[in-house]
């Protein structure tokens, strides 16, 4: 007989187990929002010592965290329902949160390309009139041509960045990972704390469920109403069928009656 696993929302230490540097960036949005120009897009588990600081930073569970918690051994229920949230949940979990990451990174390499390449070819362009009204033509009239050639070049970059960050849309996807990976965390913690659904008292019924929950998360069943929001468009209910009335009654043949 297996030992009751106790209540995880008994689970506060005293002193955090991994504790995590404070946060020193600046609150400057264009230095805060900086992008970073080297950023996978794949999540690659790290070694298991700054895995379990992830998972502290992110407010998940770890074994160790739990024992120290209960200051004592986990129950056999408890391990097996880490286990399996680490195996079926976390893992998609961090990959989705990568992938987010990913594509806010590029969504900000997008718009920031954008804006310096915007004002760059507005300076350039106010040099240039400034330098013809001037008739600094100098000898041949290089100057005049360079500052043409490097305003036609860097209002390419800005088309260029302009049209891809349409293509691709990297904003979009970056709401929709965050998205799946943030429903993902919600059932973490509905499992963890036994919540509606997964209230049942049978530990394989509750990971069935989960699992089946995960999936429902990465595939997405409502694909109509998503597909409605990001077009824009409010999603409108299927109607139901008009009823069909029913045929009128044919008078039979003279030789059927007889």
């Amino acid at each position: 007989m297996s030992e009751q696993p106790a209540n995880p929302t008994t689970l506060a230490p005293t002193a955090p187990l991994y504790a995590t540097e404070p946060d020193r960036r600046s609150r400057l949005f264009f230095v805060r929002r900086r992008p970073r120009w080297s950023l996978e897009r794949d999540w690659v588990r790290p070694p298991e010592e700054e895995y379990k600081r992830q998972l502290a930073a992110e407010g998940f569970i770890s074994e160790e965290f739990a024992q120290r918690a209960l200051g004592q051994a986990i129950s056999v229920d408890l391990h097996t329902e880490l286990r399996e949230l680490d195996q079926h949940l976390l893992a998609h979990f961090w990959r989705l949160d990568q992938q987010a990451k990913y594509y806010q990174n590029r969504h900000f390499q997008f718009q920031w390309t954008f804006i310096i390449s915007a004002f760059l070819t507005t300076a350039l362009a106010a040099a240039s009139v400034f330098v013809y009204a001037q008739n600094w033509q100098g000898t041949s009239g290089a100057i005049p041509a360079a500052f043409g050639l490097a305003t036609a070049i860097v209002s390419g970059v800005a088309a260029a960045v302009s049209f891809l960050d349409a293509n691709q849309t990297p904003q979009r996807r970056w709401f929709r990972a965050r998205a799946q990976a943030e429903s993902l965390r919600s059932l973490y913690f509905l499992f963890i704390a036994r919540q509606p659904p997964f209230d049942t008292p049978s530990t394989r019924d509750r990971v069935q469920l989960m699992r089946q929950r995960v999936v429902e998360v990465l595939t997405d069943k409502a694909q109509r109403e998503r597909g409605a929001a990001d077009s824009g468009q409010p999603s409108q209910p299927t109607p139901d069928p008009e009823p069909v009335p029913p045929e009128p009654a044919q008078p039979e043949d003279e030789e059927d009656s007889r």
